[in-house]
């Protein structure tokens, strides 16, 4: 066996720093739905509309993370490997990990399926989502184009930014509802479910598999699944969390252009950028590519022509 793989691989300890990230804010958003169910048998300020759009918003960007764990294989290929485990596919030798697989699959009707897990990621994130999320991107990426401020760019910059802000946070909380952050919450029950099995020792030994990445991809082999390096969508899924964690957080500013709504310094910008590039990397690797965003001047020659300019 491998030594290295009972090792805490890079890729690992970035997947769980994610994770701990998306369960922060998802945690947020339903402590302050369950304190909405409690308005009435304690004496508390009623929530304002602009309160419930943040904790929305918080829960919706923990789902933006599963959703591209989803594309990633992280689910998908615990829920075929549990299906080997009962005769649907070559039979394997799970060690310890035997009873997380058996309890994944005697669970499989109390949580999502596939089905319902790709109707709400389609809900939220499908449509114009990835139009408003580039053209949010890209204006925090060029917040320093022509600037006249040091530290905050300039009014138009600034302007960009916080109407690109608006459009999306317009968008999804239209997109979504009462559920999504109840939702969020069971998606994210069964992602760490699937990730202990997938990280388990002895799984990961059976794969000769460094970390949860090789493991999924030696699940693929067996099971003749294609997929794309799921690294990217772990990328792109981080970057995109904090884009719309920050979104949440300047909410309650958008609507007050007296005020500079991001600095220059500020780390969403080159998360940013590491959006663009990881949506970039996996239109290309899947064979298509984000439209260009809307800028002045004459149109890039390719959709991503002017990343960087």
């Amino acid at each position: 066996m491998d030594p290295r793989a009972h090792a805490a691989a890079p890729a690992d300890r970035v997947l769980d720093s994610a994770l701990r990230k998306a369960s922060s804010l998802i945690g947020a958003a339903h402590a302050f739905s369950v304190a909405l169910g409690d308005l009435d048998a304690i004496d508390i300020p009623p929530a304002t509309h602009g309160q419930i759009d943040q904790a929305q918003l918080r829960a919706i960007a923990g789902l933006y993370l599963a959703s591209e764990l989803e594309a990633a294989g992280v689910i998908p290929s615990v829920e075929q490997l549990s299906g080997t485990s009962r005769g649907a596919g070559p039979q394997l030798d799970f060690g310890g990990a035997a009873a997380l697989v058996a309890d994944f699959w005697h669970s499989r009707h109390d949580r999502a399926t596939a089905e319902e897990r790709g109707q709400a990621f389609a809900r939220l994130f499908g449509g114009g989502f990835e139009d408003l999320m580039l053209d949010l991107c890209e204006a925090l990426y060029k917040l320093d184009e022509l600037a006249t401020n040091a530290s905050y760019g300039g009014t138009a910059q600034q302007t960009r930014v916080r109407s690109s802000a608006t459009r999306l946070l317009e968008s999804l909380v239209d997109a979504g509802g009462g559920i999504t952050v109840f939702l969020a919450q069971e998606i994210m029950a069964s992602l760490k479910a699937a990730l202990a099995i997938l990280g388990h020792a002895d799984l990961k030994a059976a794969f000769r598999a460094r970390d949860v990445w090789d493991t999924i991809a030696g699940i693929d082999r067996i099971t003749k699944t294609h997929r794309i390096d799921p690294r990217l969508y772990v990328r792109r899924g981080r970057a995109g969390m904090t884009v719309l964690s920050w979104v949440a957080d300047a909410a309650p500013h958008l609507e007050n252009p007296s005020a500079p709504l991001v600095a220059l310094d500020h780390p969403v910008i080159p998360m940013a950028l590491d959006w663009m590039e990881a949506a970039l990397a996996i239109g290309e690797a899947e064979g298509t590519v984000p439209r260009a965003p809307a800028s002045a001047g004459t149109p890039p020659s390719s959709s991503w022509a002017a990343l960087g300019s």
